[in-house]
Protein backbone atom coordinates (compact mmCIF):
# COMPACT_ATOMS: atom_id res chain seq x y z
CA UNK A 1 0.00 0.00 0.00
CA UNK A 2 2.82 2.47 0.85
CA UNK A 3 4.37 3.71 -2.44
CA UNK A 4 8.05 2.87 -2.83
CA UNK A 5 9.05 6.46 -3.61
CA UNK A 6 7.28 7.74 -0.49
CA UNK A 7 8.91 5.06 1.64
CA UNK A 8 12.34 6.02 0.27
CA UNK A 9 11.65 9.73 0.82
CA UNK A 10 10.82 9.21 4.49
CA UNK A 11 13.83 6.97 5.02
CA UNK A 12 16.10 9.57 3.41
CA UNK A 13 14.65 12.40 5.48
CA UNK A 14 14.39 10.68 8.86
CA UNK A 15 16.62 7.60 8.68
CA UNK A 16 15.72 4.77 11.07
CA UNK A 17 12.99 6.94 12.59
CA UNK A 18 11.36 7.32 9.18
CA UNK A 19 11.55 3.59 8.55
CA UNK A 20 9.95 2.91 11.93
CA UNK A 21 7.21 5.44 11.21
CA UNK A 22 6.40 3.69 7.92
CA UNK A 23 5.95 0.41 9.81
CA UNK A 24 3.66 2.17 12.28
CA UNK A 25 1.60 3.59 9.40
CA UNK A 26 1.10 0.13 7.95
CA UNK A 27 -0.06 -1.20 11.32
CA UNK A 28 -2.30 1.81 11.92
CA UNK A 29 -4.00 1.37 8.55
CA UNK A 30 -5.00 -2.17 9.49
CA UNK A 31 -6.41 -0.93 12.80
CA UNK A 32 -8.31 1.99 11.22
CA UNK A 33 -9.66 -0.18 8.45
CA UNK A 34 -11.52 -2.24 11.02
CA UNK A 35 -12.31 0.52 13.53
CA UNK A 36 -13.71 3.01 11.01
CA UNK A 37 -14.95 0.53 8.36
CA UNK A 38 -12.62 1.92 5.69
CA UNK A 39 -12.04 0.72 2.16
CA UNK A 40 -8.73 2.02 0.80
CA UNK A 41 -8.06 3.37 -2.68
CA UNK A 42 -4.71 4.10 -4.30
CA UNK A 43 -2.53 6.52 -2.27
CA UNK A 44 -1.95 10.02 -3.58
CA UNK A 45 1.57 10.83 -4.77
CA UNK A 46 2.77 13.26 -2.08
CA UNK A 47 6.09 13.90 -0.40
CA UNK A 48 5.67 14.52 3.31
CA UNK A 49 2.41 12.93 4.48
CA UNK A 50 0.77 9.62 3.67
CA UNK A 51 -2.59 10.44 2.10
CA UNK A 52 -5.02 7.90 0.72
CA UNK A 53 -8.64 8.10 -0.52
CA UNK A 54 -11.04 5.94 1.47
CA UNK A 55 -14.69 4.99 1.54
CA UNK A 56 -16.34 4.91 4.97
CA UNK A 57 -18.71 2.03 5.57
CA UNK A 58 -19.24 1.78 1.79
CA UNK A 59 -21.22 5.03 1.93
CA UNK A 60 -19.08 8.18 2.13
CA UNK A 61 -15.91 9.19 0.29
CA UNK A 62 -13.16 10.65 2.43
CA UNK A 63 -9.41 11.12 2.63
CA UNK A 64 -7.16 9.67 5.34
CA UNK A 65 -4.04 11.67 6.14
CA UNK A 66 -1.30 10.27 8.36
CA UNK A 67 1.53 12.66 9.18
CA UNK A 68 5.04 12.19 10.48
CA UNK A 69 5.04 13.36 14.13
CA UNK A 70 6.69 16.77 13.88
CA UNK A 71 5.77 20.44 14.34
CA UNK A 72 4.50 20.80 10.77
CA UNK A 73 1.89 18.08 11.19
CA UNK A 74 0.94 19.36 14.64
CA UNK A 75 0.36 22.85 13.20
CA UNK A 76 -1.77 21.44 10.37
CA UNK A 77 -3.71 19.28 12.83
CA UNK A 78 -4.71 22.32 14.88
CA UNK A 79 -5.23 24.64 11.89
CA UNK A 80 -7.72 22.25 10.29
CA UNK A 81 -9.80 22.40 13.45
CA UNK A 82 -9.43 26.17 13.91
CA UNK A 83 -10.51 26.84 10.32
CA UNK A 84 -13.59 24.58 10.47
CA UNK A 85 -16.57 26.18 8.76
CA UNK A 86 -14.39 28.95 7.32
CA UNK A 87 -13.58 27.86 3.78
CA UNK A 88 -11.56 24.82 4.87
CA UNK A 89 -12.15 21.15 4.05
CA UNK A 90 -14.31 19.45 6.68
CA UNK A 91 -12.66 17.29 9.34
CA UNK A 92 -14.70 14.10 9.84
CA UNK A 93 -12.58 12.48 12.54
CA UNK A 94 -9.20 13.10 14.08
CA UNK A 95 -6.75 11.54 16.54
CA UNK A 96 -3.66 13.49 17.54
CA UNK A 97 -2.13 10.72 19.63
CA UNK A 98 -2.24 8.29 16.71
CA UNK A 99 -1.36 11.01 14.21
CA UNK A 100 -4.18 10.81 11.67
CA UNK A 101 -6.92 13.00 10.22
CA UNK A 102 -9.99 11.87 8.30
CA UNK A 103 -11.19 14.55 5.89
CA UNK A 104 -14.14 15.02 3.59
CA UNK A 105 -13.21 14.20 0.00
CA UNK A 106 -13.84 17.18 -2.24
CA UNK A 107 -15.49 16.11 -5.50
CA UNK A 108 -14.64 16.61 -8.31
CA UNK A 109 -11.64 18.21 -6.57
CA UNK A 110 -10.43 20.28 -9.50
CA UNK A 111 -7.95 22.97 -8.45
CA UNK A 112 -7.59 26.62 -9.42
CA UNK A 113 -5.11 25.45 -12.05
CA UNK A 114 -8.17 24.37 -14.05
CA UNK A 115 -9.34 27.97 -14.58
CA UNK A 116 -7.70 29.96 -17.37
CA UNK A 117 -9.23 33.37 -16.76
CA UNK A 118 -7.02 35.26 -14.30
CA UNK A 119 -9.77 37.59 -13.12
CA UNK A 120 -11.96 34.63 -12.18
CA UNK A 121 -9.03 32.94 -10.44
CA UNK A 122 -8.37 36.02 -8.32
CA UNK A 123 -12.02 36.36 -7.34
CA UNK A 124 -12.06 32.72 -6.21
CA UNK A 125 -8.83 33.22 -4.27
CA UNK A 126 -10.22 36.33 -2.57
CA UNK A 127 -13.48 34.57 -1.69
CA UNK A 128 -11.67 31.64 -0.07
CA UNK A 129 -9.10 33.82 1.71
CA UNK A 130 -11.77 36.13 3.12
CA UNK A 131 -13.64 33.15 4.58
CA UNK A 132 -10.48 31.63 6.04
CA UNK A 133 -8.76 34.51 7.78
CA UNK A 134 -9.75 35.11 11.38
CA UNK A 135 -8.17 36.12 14.65
CA UNK A 136 -6.34 33.28 16.44
CA UNK A 137 -8.68 31.53 18.86
CA UNK A 138 -6.61 28.45 19.67
CA UNK A 139 -3.91 28.35 22.33
CA UNK A 140 -1.76 26.29 19.97
CA UNK A 141 1.67 27.95 19.45
CA UNK A 142 1.51 28.45 15.69
CA UNK A 143 4.69 29.79 14.07
CA UNK A 144 4.72 33.49 13.20
CA UNK A 145 6.08 35.11 10.06
CA UNK A 146 9.06 36.21 12.12
CA UNK A 147 10.05 32.59 12.80
CA UNK A 148 9.69 31.73 9.11
CA UNK A 149 11.94 34.65 8.17
CA UNK A 150 14.82 33.00 10.02
CA UNK A 151 15.19 30.74 6.99
CA UNK A 152 17.18 33.54 5.35
CA UNK A 153 19.64 33.45 8.24
CA UNK A 154 20.00 29.69 7.92
CA UNK A 155 21.17 30.22 4.33
CA UNK A 156 24.01 32.36 5.67
CA UNK A 157 24.91 29.64 8.15
CA UNK A 158 24.84 26.99 5.44
CA UNK A 159 27.31 28.94 3.29
CA UNK A 160 29.52 30.37 6.07
CA UNK A 161 28.16 33.88 5.72
CA UNK A 162 27.65 33.67 1.95
CA UNK A 163 24.46 33.15 -0.01
CA UNK A 164 25.29 30.10 -2.12
CA UNK A 165 23.57 30.18 -5.51
CA UNK A 166 21.36 33.14 -4.55
CA UNK A 167 22.39 36.68 -5.52
CA UNK A 168 23.94 38.46 -2.54
CA UNK A 169 22.10 41.73 -3.15
CA UNK A 170 18.57 40.30 -2.99
CA UNK A 171 19.35 38.25 0.13
CA UNK A 172 20.78 41.36 1.83
CA UNK A 173 17.75 43.40 0.84
CA UNK A 174 15.39 40.76 2.31
CA UNK A 175 17.44 40.72 5.52
CA UNK A 176 16.91 44.50 5.84
CA UNK A 177 13.27 44.58 4.76
CA UNK A 178 11.88 41.69 6.83
CA UNK A 179 12.59 43.38 10.21
CA UNK A 180 11.07 46.65 8.98
CA UNK A 181 7.85 44.92 7.97
CA UNK A 182 7.62 42.78 11.09
CA UNK A 183 8.28 45.67 13.47
CA UNK A 184 5.40 47.62 11.91
CA UNK A 185 3.02 44.66 11.62
CA UNK A 186 -0.39 44.91 13.27
CA UNK A 187 -3.79 43.27 13.13
CA UNK A 188 -2.45 39.70 13.01
CA UNK A 189 -4.56 36.77 11.80
CA UNK A 190 -4.40 32.99 11.63
CA UNK A 191 -3.30 32.38 8.05
CA UNK A 192 -3.33 29.32 5.82
CA UNK A 193 0.40 29.64 5.12
CA UNK A 194 0.39 27.90 1.71
CA UNK A 195 -2.64 29.27 -0.09
CA UNK A 196 -1.87 28.67 -3.75
CA UNK A 197 -3.67 27.29 -6.83
CA UNK A 198 -3.13 23.63 -5.91
CA UNK A 199 -4.51 24.02 -2.40
CA UNK A 200 -7.86 25.49 -3.45
CA UNK A 201 -10.21 22.81 -4.78
CA UNK A 202 -13.78 22.82 -6.10
CA UNK A 203 -16.45 20.70 -4.48
CA UNK A 204 -20.02 20.34 -5.74
CA UNK A 205 -21.27 20.43 -2.16
CA UNK A 206 -18.98 23.10 -0.69
CA UNK A 207 -17.84 25.25 -3.60
CA UNK A 208 -14.23 26.42 -3.63
CA UNK A 209 -12.48 25.12 -0.52
CA UNK A 210 -8.95 25.21 0.90
CA UNK A 211 -6.90 22.17 1.90
CA UNK A 212 -3.50 21.50 3.53
CA UNK A 213 -3.10 24.52 5.85
CA UNK A 214 0.26 25.10 7.49
CA UNK A 215 -1.06 27.43 10.20
CA UNK A 216 0.79 30.74 10.46
CA UNK A 217 0.31 33.94 12.45
CA UNK A 218 0.83 37.15 10.48
CA UNK A 219 -0.72 39.97 8.49
CA UNK A 220 -3.22 38.99 5.84
CA UNK A 221 -1.00 40.37 3.08
CA UNK A 222 1.53 37.63 3.76
CA UNK A 223 -0.96 34.88 2.93
CA UNK A 224 -1.32 36.17 -0.64
CA UNK A 225 2.30 35.75 -1.63
CA UNK A 226 2.62 31.99 -2.13
CA UNK A 227 -0.14 32.28 -4.74
CA UNK A 228 2.00 34.70 -6.76
CA UNK A 229 4.83 32.14 -7.05
CA UNK A 230 2.51 29.99 -9.18
CA UNK A 231 1.29 30.17 -12.76
CA UNK A 232 3.12 33.31 -13.83
CA UNK A 233 5.87 32.26 -16.27
CA UNK A 234 3.41 31.44 -19.07
CA UNK A 235 2.62 35.15 -19.44
CA UNK A 236 4.56 37.06 -22.10
CA UNK A 237 5.20 39.93 -19.68
CA UNK A 238 5.18 38.41 -16.15
CA UNK A 239 5.60 41.79 -14.44
CA UNK A 240 2.22 42.86 -15.81
CA UNK A 241 0.61 39.74 -14.37
CA UNK A 242 2.20 40.31 -10.98
CA UNK A 243 1.17 43.98 -10.91
CA UNK A 244 -2.40 43.01 -11.86
CA UNK A 245 -2.54 40.30 -9.21
CA UNK A 246 -1.31 42.57 -6.43
CA UNK A 247 -3.61 45.44 -7.35
CA UNK A 248 -6.60 43.10 -7.60
CA UNK A 249 -5.86 41.40 -4.29
CA UNK A 250 -5.42 44.74 -2.57
CA UNK A 251 -8.77 45.92 -3.95
CA UNK A 252 -10.82 42.75 -3.36
CA UNK A 253 -9.50 42.11 0.15
CA UNK A 254 -8.86 45.70 1.34
CA UNK A 255 -5.13 45.07 1.77
CA UNK A 256 -2.08 47.32 1.57
CA UNK A 257 -0.69 47.38 -1.96
CA UNK A 258 2.73 48.46 -0.63
CA UNK A 259 2.95 45.75 2.03
CA UNK A 260 1.83 43.10 -0.46
CA UNK A 261 4.76 44.04 -2.68
CA UNK A 262 7.33 44.21 0.11
CA UNK A 263 6.18 40.98 1.70
CA UNK A 264 6.18 39.48 -1.77
CA UNK A 265 9.83 40.30 -2.27
CA UNK A 266 10.82 38.93 1.15
CA UNK A 267 8.86 35.71 0.87
CA UNK A 268 10.12 35.06 -2.66
CA UNK A 269 13.68 35.25 -1.34
CA UNK A 270 12.72 33.07 1.64
CA UNK A 271 11.16 30.50 -0.71
CA UNK A 272 14.42 30.42 -2.67
CA UNK A 273 16.37 29.92 0.59
CA UNK A 274 14.11 27.00 1.55
CA UNK A 275 14.68 25.36 -1.84
CA UNK A 276 18.45 25.64 -1.46
CA UNK A 277 18.17 24.24 2.08
CA UNK A 278 16.19 21.25 0.74
CA UNK A 279 18.68 20.66 -2.08
CA UNK A 280 16.22 21.50 -4.85
CA UNK A 281 16.60 23.87 -7.81
CA UNK A 282 13.18 25.57 -7.42
CA UNK A 283 15.15 28.46 -5.89
CA UNK A 284 15.40 29.83 -9.42
CA UNK A 285 11.66 30.54 -9.40
CA UNK A 286 11.95 32.36 -6.07
CA UNK A 287 14.77 34.52 -7.39
CA UNK A 288 12.89 35.29 -10.62
CA UNK A 289 9.74 36.38 -8.77
CA UNK A 290 11.81 38.36 -6.25
CA UNK A 291 13.28 40.32 -9.16
CA UNK A 292 9.75 41.12 -10.36
CA UNK A 293 8.70 42.27 -6.90
CA UNK A 294 11.88 44.37 -6.79
CA UNK A 295 10.69 46.17 -9.94
CA UNK A 296 7.35 46.88 -8.30
CA UNK A 297 9.09 48.15 -5.16
CA UNK A 298 11.10 50.57 -7.30
CA UNK A 299 7.80 51.92 -8.67
CA UNK A 300 6.75 52.79 -5.11
CA UNK A 301 9.68 55.17 -4.60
Amino acid sequence: MIPTDFRSKMQTMYGESGEGWISNVEELMVILQERLCLTYGEPFSLSYNFVVPVRIDHERDAVLKIGYPNNDFSNEFHALQDFQGRGMVEVLDINKDEGWILLDRLSPGSSLHSIEDEEEVLHVFAHVAHRLWHKPVSHHPYPAVQSWSKGVGRLREQFNGGTGPLPEEIVSKAEMLYPELLSSAHNLFLLHGDLHHGNILFSKSSGWTAIDPKGLIGEREYDCIQFTLNEWSKWDVPIELLRYRIKTMASLLSLSYERLIRYGFCHSVLSACWSVEDGMDEWKTGVSVARLFEELMNELD
